[in-house]
């Protein structure tokens, strides 16, 4: 609730009397009192909710979190069977994660939440354990509790390292096994929990292929249901199965299934009442949700992270307190709930009423809202992860029973490396079963297509994406599957125009006249931008001076008819190119060969800079996404803003919109990320250059943080150095162009720097020169070389000035003698460190590392 509407009530909590908008005065109960319930301010924000106006409202009381001793003696009143070793386990590591997140293991709220072991998710762990004959194993239930495997690679590497440190290990059972070393159900527990269905129609009843991937999967959803919990959270990306997995254990269980598919226009009267226009009156029935809880069946809640956050929470209280209110006045609750207030209307929950939600990672490429952060520790998390080699065999075997071995196992190779490609961060999108089931029933259905027309079909989506398709067609190269040619060039995909017969010959090549209306011209001599003509800068026609693209179908001339164009011809069409590079050089500040040597830099890293382009479109596409616009004067009521709506305000409504129709101040994306760039320039970089090329690598690594991140206004990067005579060196600020000929100078400013500069070093004074003087959440990126032993700096001197509660800096080490760097890192806690051997590793590390801001 936002600080002005929480005022708003101040005179009734302070006076016990509030105006009305119809121009009553409510007078309060002698009686009445109010507690608010709030999470305390984020400390690292400039802006707190505590403003002095609600300060003075209220009697402040600070629940601080249990002691080791309280928690333990909690956990034994509610799970007395616990065994004491795993009890102590669970307690340790709360705390361990706790001393992480004071230790600096966390910049942001969300990353401290997302690193609690609070006393909901405990419960979780230890209804599980506790169940006797349990195959869980303590170190996956604390996995799925956190979903560390959703995690950024930091983080997830704190909850391991914390798990490790309180002997929480895997084990080296791998839960029931068949004679066939196949995971197997837990039939017993099935047969526990089957119901028999009073509607057998409800009953799902999916195609599901057994497999030990899913299995897995299966079981844990079977544990949980079996020792009452009521509600479930399946998250996995898109494609892995999570519907299939849920229909298949319903079908098993026979339990009817109650079915809502939420998205973003979702609002809490669609999701609490179904309307229907019947004989010409609007009449309101019961939303599935209602209809589960009063007949005891399993609400299955589909893309749950599409709809608004606010909307989704209300199921929390459902959850959690067991009481949910509807639209009509009537109250859902438990049996064992407290009475309600005096004329309120009950509608009893089944007892067998349970809540499963199914839901995508937050976040790019799916762009659905962060549900684990706002309420996962009400659910019994659960994650579906990509199959297994031996899973998708089973699978694909079972859609294609007519395709060979061979040739199932060539899909799961190429599904296994587009596996890795996206874990490297190469490709954004996790190509899942679901791609490779439908290449396998396109094999199956037409054999005769071939195996590079069933992969086009899966692919067609992406044929616009050039960098995307780049990417893929180096995989599928390897597997000898060439991609059609048109997916993988420039201006090649959707823009063929066909064969072009020019209407006069090459002989006087020109840019030509620019047409102001922007209509495409094809096979002539006059106009710039043309396709498939003779003379003009244009593309796909003969004898122009250069190549011109105004976004048209390209119209190609045949080999035959460019061969007739003269010598002559040829050779003036080549001069007047070269004056128009010379002109074009001179305008951006740079000579032949400075173009020459930035160009043969970029090209190393074109690919790295368009991935990281494309790691970067999430904050992006938010901004493109249609979102709910608030304070609006028309639209529909927002809950949000219930007590303005009583204090007489009007901008209380809300309605879907694009993001940039919001006021500024409503969207953090809208705020500058600052970035500090720190450079190491020392001599050794040039030294040990032979050695481990880690000067060039430091040279793409800042030209390709600079050409990802110069014409993105949503970052201000500034570059510094430091070497043995300075500890900052300014080589770029916020506002320096970003054009190539900058950017070259301040390249060669860094290589000169490292070539003449007397050998020492300053890391240490650099660190703390940038990140004592960076703005508050400012991202500080330290690149440097490991060569720091020579010189007695050790890793505790370096964790401390990475600390700065305010501040999220990171050092990325390029170069190292021998094991020197990765030992290093190790050393460095929270993840605060890593190592990049490999200019193609640095998109993933960027990419993590703005993911945790």
């Amino acid at each position: 609730v936002s600080a002005n509407t929480i005022s708003s009530i101040a005179r009734l909590l302070e006076h016990n009397e509030l105006d009305l908008p119809d121009g009553t005065r409510l007078k309060a109960h002698p009686d009445f009192s109010c507690i608010a319930l709030a999470h305390p301010p984020d400390n690292k924000r400039s802006k707190s909710w505590i403003t002095p106006e609600i300060s003075s409202m209220f009697y402040w009381v600070k629940v601080k979190p249990k002691t080791s001793d309280e928690l333990k003696t909690v956990l034994n009143r509610l799970f007395p069977n616990l065994e004491p070793i795993q009890l102590d386990q669970i307690v340790r590591l709360r705390d361990r994660l706790d001393d992480a997140v004071a230790g600096g293991a966390a910049d942001t709220m969300d990353e401290r939440e997302s690193l609690m072991l609070s006393l909901r998710k405990i419960r979780h762990i230890c209804r599980r354990l506790e169940r006797k004959g349990s195959e869980s194993k303590l170190a996956e239930l604390v996995r799925n509790a956190l979903m560390t495997s959703l995690m950024p690679d930091r983080e997830k590497q704190i909850v391991e390292t914390c798990m490790s440190d309180c002997g929480i290990l895997d084990q080296s059972s791998d839960g029931l096994k068949d004679e066939n070393n196949l995971s197997v159900l837990d039939e017993s527990l099935v047969a526990e929990c089957r119901r028999t269905p009073s509607h057998p129609l409800l009953v799902p009843n999916p195609r599901f292929e057994d497999n030990p991937g899913h299995t897995k999967v299966l079981n844990g959803l079977l544990e949980a249901h079996s020792v009452g919990e009521r509600a479930l959270l399946v998250m996995g990306y898109q494609g892995v199965g999570k519907n299939r997995v849920v229909d298949s254990i319903l079908h098993r269980l026979q339990c009817e299934r109650e079915y809502l598919q939420l998205h973003r226009d979702t609002t809490v009267q669609s999701l609490l009442s179904s309307p229907s226009v019947e004989g010409g009156r609007l009449i309101y029935y019961d939303s599935p949700l209602v209809r589960a809880a009063v007949n005891g069946r399993i609400l299955v809640v589909d893309e749950a992270d599409k709809a608004p956050v606010e909307v989704v929470a209300l199921l929390k209280g459902l959850i959690e307190d067991g009481e949910l209110a509807l639209p009509d006045g009537r109250v859902l609750k438990y049996e064992e709930s407290s009475s309600g207030s005096p004329g309120q209307i009950s509608v009893l929950i089944h007892p067998d009423f349970r809540l499963w939600a199914l839901a995508n990672p937050a976040g790019y490429p799916f762009h659905g809202n962060n549900l684990a952060k706002e309420m996962a520790d009400v659910f019994s998390c659960h994650t579906v992860h990509a199959l297994d080699p031996e899973s998708q065999t089973n699978i694909l075997q079972s859609y294609g029973p007519s395709l060979s071995n061979k040739t199932i196992q060539k899909i799961i190779r190429i599904w296994q490396d587009l596996a890795v490609a996206h874990e490297r961060g190469m490709i954004a999108y996790p190509f899942s079963i679901r791609e490779a089931v439908s290449v396998v029933r396109h094999l199956d259905s037409f054999p005769d297509d071939g195996f590079d027309d069933a992969i086009d079909n899966v692919l067609a989506f992406d044929r616009f994406d050039t960098v995307l398709m780049k990417q893929l067609d180096s995989i599928f190269r390897q597997h000898g599957v060439k991609l059609p040619s048109d997916v993988t060039v420039l201006d090649g995909g959707g823009r063929d125009g066909g064969i072009s017969t020019p209407r006069t010959r090459a002989s006087s090549p020109k840019h030509g006249k620019l047409d102001p209306t922007g209509a495409p011209h094809v096979g002539g001599n006059t106009w710039a931008g043309g396709t498939g003509g003779s003379d003009t800068a244009g593309l796909g026609g003969r004898g122009g001076p250069y190549r011109l693209d105004l976004g048209h179908k390209v119209h190609q001339v045949s080999d035959e008819m460019k061969a007739q164009v003269s010598e002559e011809a040829r050779r003036r069409a080549k001069e007047m190119g070269e004056r128009a590079l010379e002109e074009k050089l001179k305008e951006l500040n740079m000579g032949k060969l400075d173009w020459e040597r930035y160009n043969s830099l970029r090209q190393r890293v074109d690919v790295q800079i368009q991935q990281l382009q494309t790691h970067l479109k999430d904050i992006k596409r938010k901004k493109e996404e249609r979102v709910w616009l608030r304070r609006q004067s028309t639209g529909e009521l927002d809950d949000s803003r219930i007590v303005d709506a009583i204090a007489g305000e009007r901008d209380v409504f809300k309605r879907r919109g694009m993001a940039d129709e919001a006021p500024s101040h409503s969207f953090d994306e809208d705020e500058s990320m600052f970035i500090t760039l720190v450079v190491d320039v020392s001599a050794s970089m040039y030294r040990f250059n032979s050695y481990d090329g880690r000067l060039q690598r430091l040279l793409e690594a800042t030209l390709m943080i600079m050409e990802a991140l110069g014409d993105d206004d949503r970052f201000q990067v500034k570059i510094v150095g430091h070497n043995g005579s300075s500890s900052r060196i300014p080589l770029a600020k916020s506002d320096t162009p970003k054009d190539p000929a900058t950017q070259l100078k301040i390249l060669e400013e860094m290589v000169a720097h490292t070539q003449y500069t007397w050998a020492g070093d300053s890391t240490l004074e650099a660190i703390e020169s940038a990140v004592s003087s960076a703005h508050e959440d400012e991202i500080v990126l330290i690149i440097s070389d490991a060569n720091l032993k020579r010189y007695h700096i050790e890793p505790e001197e370096i964790s401390s000035l990475l600390k700065r509660s305010d501040v999220h800096a990171h050092l990325i080490l390029i170069g190292s003698m021998g094991e020197e760097a990765k030992d290093l890192a190790k050393q460095i806690p929270n993840g605060r460190a890593q190592v990049c051997s490999d200019s193609e590793e640095l998109p993933l590390l960027m990419k993590n590392i703005l993911a945790s801001v």
